[in-house]
């Protein structure tokens, strides 16, 4: 018996998805256009001036008397005897440079933090505690130029570091690291020279990491040497609203929409005609040695017909009469009917497309 081609009607509902994809995708682009042909504003920036910096700690590590070393200190990057040690001789510089005059402020400060350290199961070094002692007195400064310098030196009595953590580790009976952090902290504020706003704030903090409590130590630098950045003016401007992105998005808007209802609808009719080829090839491939396919509908006027609700209950009454089940097909993938006639009684059972309509609450 003939079955209905599935493939193909399957193939005309994968291609109506697609196409409402792609409807969708369009109505997406329309409605982005839409707005942005109304966006009143665009943000723009304008590069008001770049400015670059140095920064370096350099230092000497200057001993007390003894009869191994004839220089009076030690340079940088060497490893140095603490007993040896008298102080440590600091400059400190900064040279900051813009590409325009500007009207700047700056501040700078100079503090040694004494710190307690404990290492934690990690590996890593934890605050116990620590204390600011003030080196030099905050300074400030302000004026007008593309460049300034902050030049400072200061010394280290290292010693009197090295003995509060020796009294503190001591007292507490804690067995632990300890270091002191030299430390020129640089705050400025800057814009371009005649302006009132102040574009620029910026910080640089410059470190030296000086071990305490130990026989032999190292000093670790911990700042960036250089760097800089670049100043933007934020602005909105306004602007007109674009009439051809604005009547492109409305057109497509309505072209999709159209689009949309048209596909949608197309779509809702082959997904129940699939399923209503699918049903009835199923019943024919099943069913196939008791259903007799007919060219002509069976006259049912003259019987006394019973309408049965499923195809079951026709096959309940085939196995109880042992009567073959006639099949017509009313109107391809559309409907179709299947017939049991036995003496006055057809038993009748119709498969309809709209069966499968899920959107159509069913008797």
């Amino acid at each position: 018996m003939k079955q209905k081609n599935e493939n193909k009607i399957i193939l005309k509902q994968w291609i109506r998805v697609f196409l409402l994809i792609a409807v969708i995708a369009a109505a997406v682009v329309s409605i982005v256009s839409i707005v942005k042909s109304l966006n009143p504003e665009q943000s723009s920036q304008e590069k008001l001036y770049s400015y670059t910096y140095t920064s370096n700690l350099n230092y000497k590590v200057y001993l007390k008397d003894n009869q191994f070393f004839t220089s009076p200190y030690l340079g940088m990057n060497k490893q140095y005897i603490t007993s040896l040690i008298d102080y440590i001789d600091v400059d400190a510089s900064y040279n900051f440079k813009s590409t325009k005059k500007l009207d700047y402020s700056y501040t700078y400060a100079i503090v040694a933090t004494a710190k307690g350290l404990y290492q934690n199961t990690d590996g890593e070094d934890v605050e116990v505690w620590s204390k600011e002692y003030p080196i030099a007195n905050q300074a400030s400064q302000s004026g007008s130029g593309n460049s300034f310098t902050i030049s400072k030196n200061v010394q280290l009595n290292y010693n009197e570091y090295n003995d509060i953590m020796t009294d503190f580790r001591n007292q507490f009976g804690l067995s632990l690291d300890a270091r002191v952090d030299l430390s020129v902290e640089i705050n400025i504020n800057a814009g371009l020279a005649g302006e009132s706003d102040k574009d620029m704030q910026a910080t640089n903090t410059m470190t030296l990491e000086i071990p305490l409590l130990q026989q032999t130590m190292n000093i670790k630098p911990n700042y960036v040497n250089s760097g800089g950045d670049t100043i933007y003016k934020s602005a909105n401007e306004t602007a007109d609203i674009n009439i051809p992105l604005l009547i492109f998005g409305i057109v497509l808007l309505i072209i999709s929409l159209v689009a949309f209802k048209i596909l949608a609808k197309s779509l809702l009719a082959v997904t129940r005609k699939s399923e209503y080829v699918l049903a009835l090839n199923k019943i024919l491939k099943e069913y196939a040695d008791i259903i007799a396919e007919t060219h002509n509908m069976p006259d049912l006027e003259k019987y006394d017909v019973i309408n049965v609700k499923n195809f079951n209950d026709l096959v309940d009454v085939e196995e109880e009469l042992h009567s073959p089940i006639l099949y017509f097909e009313v109107k391809e993938n559309v409907e179709c009917v299947f017939v049991i006639v036995n003496n006055a009684t057809a038993y009748k059972f119709t498969l309809r497309e709209s069966d499968f309509d899920h959107f159509v609450k069913q008797d």
